[in-house]
């Protein structure tokens, strides 16, 4: 089924000058030039209508890549928009460099100008992606498979969803990309002991150390990379791997090891207790793994430790459901049936789910048949999915092109046995033949209805706001909340303290500093929480406001009541006329 393409494919011609070897090589790659590069122009366009800055940081953790970046320009790397601003360990530091990076080549340090800057650039890595994959996949599955393959990551809603944040997900799945072909190249030159092995082994080695250092996630690709090294007895390899891999990525986390044993991390921003109980007992303070200690960790009320084992299991099951129903979002159509009263999409049913699984383990051990570095990695990405407490269609962005890979891989392998002649009655052929011609072009079809209407919603809504300059956001809610942002920023004194559900976005936008309230139902602690913070901050700054929104439920849910409750203890200074969004300062 694989299609094999030689290194040495353009040499084949036997065309010596270089005018000749530029026609053979348009002659033989004159199709897959055309569909690639016109995959390329309508990705591009529609990733080009997006670029504005009124598709504004909504995200908690694109507003603190913002900040970081423009952190590192001042000469430290801290989350400023914290009161008692400390390094900020939970992401690596690769995005908030290369944002600092961008910065400091325009000449422009304002966050929010340099915005469509920032999203072009994250695009222009996601539009690199596409031919890169096209020509990895054309190698293992071959030139018809592979476009469609790469027509559909192009066009998939999660990737226009995201790449129209400053995040490291489209980042990160760029250099994962470039890490995955580079190993194949390296596969391929060792196998035929051609080529320039030790080239593309260094390629691989730079390309996964940035991938570590983008996103926690990388550290799947580094063990999935020593793994396969040992798996094929290249001991020297791996000694010289782990060697560049421990001065690297783990500079990084030995900083973040130092630094934490002589600071204490600020339990308000953790949220939770049990997990600074066991950092502050590590011996290897990493606080990154709190994730994976704490099931519901921002949650105060909820979290716990997950020292048991059933509770990893309940988890981890509950993940593949997830995650199993978010990967058939981007491969089949929305089709809404009303059970009991409420809508449930049919791709949800226990009978997609299972043929989901069906056809996606035999394509990932075609993977792993193929390319046993690529199996590993995305077997290791989806392990940490299984036992991370946050549960996000963001999170498996950078893998989905692999997960399709294997979905579309084991459909092939399926339509491959009905097309071997077998025992069965003349009739029995006739039915499998043409189901067998179905299932590709029903499939091509069934992800194509599934994903256009989404993402020309999603480029749609952005180039409304382009030519509307509306603000923010569509949505009355996240307007006013952006509003209410920018009513503090006018109002308040530079020097104010704001309670507030997104710390990191009330700073982008309102220029004062910004700390989180803990999440939980319990009014008197939380006002004990409010009145520490007075205690602790109420010399460093002139006031400190409390900002109860309704954008967020959390606001509602636990801030809203304290409020309510102690209303004698604040002064309300204003109110969005259009969702009542308030703003208080404390007396």
């Amino acid at each position: 089924m694989a299609s094999s393409v030689s290194v040495q494919d353009v040499g084949s011609c036997g065309l010596e000058n270089e005018t000749g070897a530029s026609a053979c090589f348009w002659s033989k790659y004159k199709k897959d030039i055309l569909v690639v590069g016109g995959i390329l122009l309508v990705a591009g366009v529609l990733l080009g209508l997006m670029l504005n800055r009124f598709l504004t940081v909504v995200n908690h953790d694109a507003a603190i890549f913002c900040i970081l970046g423009q952190s590192i320009l001042n000469g430290h790397y801290l989350l400023v928009s914290e009161p008692n601003p400390q390094p900020y360990f939970t992401f690596p530091p690769l995005l908030s460099l290369q944002l600092a990076g961008i910065m400091a080549l325009f000449g422009n340090r304002d966050i929010q100008a340099m915005q469509p800057v920032f999203k072009g650039y994250i695009s222009l890595l996601f539009l690199f992606s596409l031919p890169v994959f096209y020509i990895w996949v054309r190698q293992m599955v071959g030139r018809s498979h592979a476009m469609i393959l790469t027509a559909l990551v192009a066009l998939n809603p999660i990737i226009f969803k995201y790449t129209s944040d400053i995040l490291s997900d489209t980042p990160y799945w760029a250099f994962s990309m470039a890490a995955l072909y580079a190993a194949w190249r390296f596969q391929k030159c060792d196998k035929a002991k051609d080529g320039k092995p030790l080239v593309w082994y260094f390629a691989t080695i730079t390309l996964i150390i940035l991938c570590a250092l983008t996103r926690q996630i990388g550290m799947a690709l580094v063990l999935g990379f020593l793994i396969s090294l040992g798996l094929r007895k290249q001991w020297k390899l791996l000694a010289l791997s782990v060697a560049l891999f421990a001065i690297t990525v783990g500079a990084w986390q030995s900083y973040e090891h130092f630094y934490r044993s002589g600071h204490r991390s600020d339990i308000d921003s953790l949220n939770q207790q049990g997990v600074q109980q066991v950092l502050d007992k590590s011996p290897i303070k990493l606080e990154y793994v709190k994730h994976f200690l704490v099931d519901r960790p921002v949650n105060y009320d909820e979290n716990r430790l997950q020292t048991s084992p059933f509770i990893l299991l309940e988890n981890a099951w509950n993940r593949v459901q997830a995650y199993t129903k978010h990967s058939l979002d981007q491969l089949l159509p929305k089709l809404r049936v009303n059970i009991n009263g409420s809508k449930t999409n049919l791709a949800h049913f226990w009978l997609f789910m299972i043929g989901f699984w069906v056809l996606l383990l035999p394509g990932l051990r075609n993977l792993y048949r193929a390319f046993p570095f690529a199996g590993l990695y995305l077997t290791l990405y989806m392990a940490v999915l299984m036992v991370y407490p946050y549960i996000s269609v963001r999170f498996i962005l950078p893998a989905f092109p692999l997960i399709l890979l294997c979905a579309y891989w084991g459909l092939i392998t399926f339509k491959e046995k009905l097309e071997q002649p077998a025992s069965r009655p003349l009739a029995g052929k006739l039915v499998a033949k043409k189901l067998a011609l179905a299932l590709v072009p029903v499939f091509v079809m069934l992800s194509l209805i599934a994903v256009l209407p989404d993402t020309i919603r999603r480029v749609q809504d952005g180039y409304k706001l382009k030519i509307a300059d509306q603000g923010p956001s569509l949505r009355k809610g996240n307007k006013a909340y952006y509003e209410t942002l920018l009513w503090l920023k006018a109002n308040t004194p530079e020097d104010s303290l704001i309670i507030s559900r997104k710390p990191p976005v009330t700073y982008y936008y309102s220029g004062r500093k910004s700390t989180a309230f803990p999440f939980t139902a319990d009014t008197e602690k939380l006002f004990q929480y409010v009145q520490e913070k007075q205690t602790r901050y109420g010399q460093q700054f002139s006031g400190i406001y409390i900002f109860e929104d309704t954008a967020f439920g959390e606001s509602k849910r636990f801030l809203q009541p304290m409020v309510e409750k102690h209303r004698d203890r604040l002064t309300l200074l204003y109110t969005e006329p259009t969702t009542q969004s308030r703003v208080w300062r404390l007396k």
